[in-house]
């Protein structure tokens, strides 16, 4: 394997840069640079936010010929805390163990 693109690599590459520019109205985000070897696009660099990285990663994955994306970008914002599960006593993901025991009677 060369350490040079193929010229079919550095096509996508440039296709691919396309994409992502025309995903953020006509201008490739500062910071962020594109490697392709073997269809297989790498993104890298820092970004403002997730939502940023996430549109990159999917732009860049439109182009016809790209086999896939790995998304190497880092953000400046840290990513929004997860959203918190049900409430203790809501019954959702209930254990069966914390119930009383006794009898249990079912409509049938």
């Amino acid at each position: 394997m060369s350490a040079t693109p193929s010229a079919a690599d550095e096509a996508l590459r440039v296709a691919v840069r396309a994409e992502i520019a025309a995903a953020f109205d006509g201008r490739f985000p500062d910071g962020v640079t594109l490697e392709v070897a073997d269809r297989r696009v790498t993104v890298r660099g820092c970004v403002e936010d997730v939502d940023t990285a996430q549109r990159v990663e999917k732009a860049a994955a439109v182009s016809p010929g790209v086999l896939g994306v790995h998304n190497a970008l880092s953000t400046r914002q840290p990513p929004a805390p997860e959203p918190q599960g049900q409430p203790p006593g809501s019954g959702r993901h209930a254990d069966p163990a914390d119930k009383p025991a006794g009898q249990v009677n079912h409509k049938v």
